[in-house]
This record gives C-alpha cells, structure tokens and sequence, in this order.
C-alpha cells in the first residue's frame, strides 16, 4: 500500500472512533468515516455512487430475509410470555439446587436471548427480575450479575441465532450448517457456566457458614439464615409456555436439521408458529394491538441491524479498495506462522474491539478479514465461524469496558460497575475454558452439522 492509502485508512479510522465517541450510531458511524475514506481515495462522484449503491447492494441479498423473520419470531415468542415461562419453569426445576435462582437466571436468559437474538436485550429485560430473585435467596449482588450478564451471550449460539445467519452471509458459509454447529457449543456453555455458578455458590455457602461460626463463639447469636428464602421463593408453572417455546424451535431449527427446509424456510415457518402461539396465549380482543405493536418492535430492530450491514458494507469495501484487505491476508499467509498461533492471535483481536462495538458490528466487520486468514490455513469455515462468534460476544462481558456490564448496571441501580464485574470474571475465565475445548475438541462444533441434512 502506498503512503496515501495508509493516510485514508488512517483518516478512516481517527474518524470512526471519533464518531462512536460522540455517540453516533455504529452503522452511521461507518458509513460516515468510510465516506471520508471513498473521498480521499478515489473522488466525490465515486463518494456520492457509494453511498448511493452500496446499501442497495448490502441489503438486496435473498439470503438476508432470514434477519426479519427471526426477528418477528422472537418478538412474537417474548410478547406471548414465552421466555417468562421458561424462567418460570426454569426456578421450579431447580429452586431445591445450590444456586437455583442463579441457575434458573443462567436456563432463562439462554431461551430469551435464543428467541431474541441480543444480548443486551436480554441483560436489559433479565436483570431486574433474576437479580431480586438471585438476591432474595442470600446470594450476592456479583453473582447475580455475573449471571445475567453472561446469560445474555448465550443467543449468538443457541440458534436461531441472528450473529450466525450474518456471519454466514459476509463469508458465504452455508447458514444452515452454521446455526446447526450453535447447538453443541452452546449446550457446553450453559454447562460451564452452571458448574461455575455451583462453585461460587458453594464458595459463598463456605464463607457464610464461617462467618456464622465466628459469631456463634463469640456469642453473637446463630446462623443468619442466610439462605432460608430459597426453598420459600414462590414458584410459577408454565409447562405449556415452555412446550411453546419447543414447538418453535422444533420448526424453526428442527426442519433446518432434517434438511427438509432451507433456513429462510424454516424462519418463516418459525415466525408463524410464533404468531400462532401469541393468538393462543392473547384475548382475541388484544390480537391486533399485539401485532401490531410486536411488528412495530420487529420493523425497528431490522432496521437497526440492516443499517449496521450497510454500513459495515461501506467501511468493508474501502478496506477491498484500499487493499487493505488483501494485504494483511496476504502478508498473515505469508509469515508461515503455525496455524493455531495465527488463530489465537486472530480470536484475541476481537477482545478490544468489544470495548466499542456489539457483537453485530463486529463480526460484520471482522469476519470478512479473519475467515480468509483461517480458511487459508486450512481450518474448517464453519468451526471458525462458530469460534470467532462465540470470541466476539464474549467481548461484551470482558472488562475492562463490557457493553453488558455498563447495561445491567443502568437496569440495576444498586450494582456500581466495580462490583459488575468482579462477578463477570468468573465467567470470563469460563468462556475461557469453553473456547480452550472448543479449540481442543472441534468435534464439538462440527459432529451436530455432518450428521444433519442442513444447507
């Protein structure tokens, strides 16, 4: 690259991060700064095509109807109280558990953020009601926060997953296979991340029973009884929520699996089996305004999304016209360096970007420039798809700048971010581990979509 390009991209840059400080939306934000970029390397009628071509060409992809239809899937699952039912059942199952709220928190926030496909929308809507119930038990304000916040990751991989459907859209992965390969990473998560709810529970069980038998020396009086409210938390049941919420996933993600749909198929079955269920669990005298209102909600998160891809299609193709791109791929190729440690370096550049970006952006951002590197080093698209997704959600919760902490400690006046993320590193170095078998174990990825007919 020439000493005038390295400048624009410079420019572009300095631009987009001045831009994100101010709090411009990220889609305009690239899209402005990728502006500035077209300018200096090319003209101002090259400028002004750009940004009149570019978001028709972003946008006018098939493929891309998937994104809306899972989007009123899951706003339509959510109004009809799917996911409260789901917690609902969640604390039933294990209220007589070590750590049950904690753990109904970690079951509830997975199927919300699965039916949504957000993160901070989960951690937004959870936090509140899983912190009083975390906290009414006995337990720590860090542990409730610790949970929600890391729950909140869980929709990028439990399909239908919105992140995976993009991902495969920028680098032409089969989406089928991808939202397939979510399943046994996600199930690993949920599972990681209850045994490290077990422990620190049984951690703070150690230190209050300690504290108690200081005080019982000492005459102070007994045992607190800490931990009472636990087995009296009043249980809800929804069962017929909960085999709602299977319903969907069954023809949503269950006809993708059997290859009997494709996944714009299987969405739009899922969107009306949805809506179906929201009519059921609705006075027909509130059908049209719940419609209404849940395709309001949908309408203005597909916009949203949409204007990040355009956007992030604009900065993607100054970085083609720059070369950029295709430099850093040539010159990562070139180095010879062993494989993992160019897939470790290339996993832990995300890490930094969580500090400014949601997991959307940077994956629309990143994955056109990573997934070259790491397919040209052999490894197989979809694992890598499946890890670099899974790396760039957990930016949101990694300090010292998590976009989930900042949003639980707006919903939850009483948790300062100090005390946030002291609970979320535990499950920092639990996604750690999780990523770790990922790597050590790609079967894990890739078993679930070699046996289905997914395409």
């Amino acid at each position: 690259m020439t000493a005038a390009t390295i400048a624009a991209l410079v420019v572009v840059l300095v631009l987009f991060f001045a831009l994100l400080s101010i709090r411009l939306h990220v889609g305009l934000a690239l899209m402005v700064s990728a502006l500035a970029g077209v300018l200096i390397l090319r003209s101002t009628g090259a400028g002004v095509s750009t940004v009149a071509n570019q978001p028709f060409s972003t946008a006018a992809d098939y493929s891309l109807t998937i994104i809306p239809l899972f989007i009123v899937m899951g706003v339509f699952a959510v109004r009809a109280g799917l996911a409260q039912a789901a917690f609902d059942l969640a604390t039933s199952a294990f209220r007589r558990l070590p750590g049950g709220p904690a753990l109904a928190s970690l079951a509830g926030s997975g199927m919300f953020a699965a039916v949504t496909g957000s993160s901070v929308a989960t951690v937004a809507t959870m936090a509140r009601v899983s912190t009083d119930a975390i906290v009414r038990a006995g337990y720590s304000i860090r542990l409730a926060a610790g949970v929600v916040c890391a729950g909140g990751t869980l929709g990028v991989l439990i399909p239908p997953s919105i992140v995976l459907v993009l991902y495969g859209v920028v680098t032409e992965e089969s989406i089928g296979q991808l939202l397939i390969a979510g399943i046994g990473p996600g199930l690993l998560t949920i599972a990681v991340y209850a045994v490290t709810i077990v422990a620190l529970v049984a951690s703070q069980r150690r230190r209050v029973a300690d504290r108690d038998l200081v005080q019982a020396g000492a005459g102070t009086g007994s045992a607190t009884g800490e931990f009472a409210e636990e087995a009296s938390e009043p249980i809800g049941r929804d069962i017929t929520g909960f085999l709602y919420l299977v319903v969907i996933f069954a023809v949503s993600v269950g006809t993708i699996y059997l290859g009997v749909a494709t996944p714009t198929e299987a969405a739009s079955f899922g969107a009306f089996a949805a809506l179906v269920i929201l009519l059921l669990r609705s006075r027909p005298s509130a059908w049209l305004r719940n419609i209404e209102e849940s395709l309001r909600e949908a309408v203005g998160l597909t916009a949203m999304t949409f204007l990040l891809m355009v956007g992030a299609g604009v900065f993607t193709y100054v970085l083609a016209l720059s070369g950029a791109s295709t430099s850093l791929v040539n010159a990562v190729t070139a180095a010879d360096l062993p494989p993992y440690v160019v897939l470790i370096a290339c996993l832990a550049v995300l890490l930094p970007l969580g500090m400014f970006l949601d997991g959307i952006s940077m994956i629309l951002i990143a994955a056109p420039l990573l997934h070259p590197i790491l397919t040209g080093y052999g490894f197989d698209g979809i694992w890598i798809g499946v890890l670099i997704v899974k790396v760039a959600e957990m930016a949101l919760i990694t300090p010292p700048v998590g976009m989930n902490a900042f949003v639980y400690s707006g919903a939850v006046r009483e948790a300062d971010l100090s005390k946030v993320f002291r609970g979320i590193v535990p499950f920092v170095v639990a996604d750690l581990v999780v990523v770790a078998l990922l790597i050590a174990f790609p079967a894990v990825v890739t078993f679930l979509p070699s046996m289905s007919g997914a395409q």
